[in-house]
């Protein structure tokens, strides 16, 4: 498994990897904005479709080893690359609409700061209510 990993590490072009693809994340706002059901996106999955591009290219398809070289990019990037892929992908959850309904209710979830009147001692220890800091 290492030989192939150490194969995908020295053929890829680093340089394609470590930037984040501008126009890719326009095309997944237009997606989301159609309404299109979609996972949420994390600054290390944007990443990792740079690693499938690449491993594409040169004709590599392991994926559990393309998993491990998206870790390995990742560990690499300084703070300030991470935080742009980390932005980028921001910017498309938040167009997101089940985003913003989320956001709704965990903001509702932790207004929820008085203990809960329950009839069970279960109930009592999952609805005890919420203190956020």
């Amino acid at each position: 498994m290492n030989n192939h990993l150490d194969y995908l590490l020295t053929q890829v072009n680093y340089d394609t990897i470590i930037v984040p693809d501008i126009q890719y994340v326009r095309i997944l706002i237009a997606t989301v904005m159609r309404g299109r059901n979609y996972r949420r996106m994390t600054g290390k999955i944007l990443l990792k479709r740079n690693v499938i591009l690449e491993a594409n290219r040169i004709n590599f398809h392991y994926r559990h080893i393309i998993n491990l070289a998206t870790d390995h990019f990742w560990s690499l990037l300084p703070v300030s690359q991470r935080s742009q892929f980390t932005t980028l992908a921001n910017r498309v959850n938040f167009m997101n609409p089940n985003y913003n309904i989320r956001m709704d209710t965990l903001l509702r979830i932790s207004q929820l700061t008085e203990r809960q009147e329950t009839t069970s001692e279960f109930a009592d220890m999952l609805y005890h209510g919420s203190s956020f800091p």
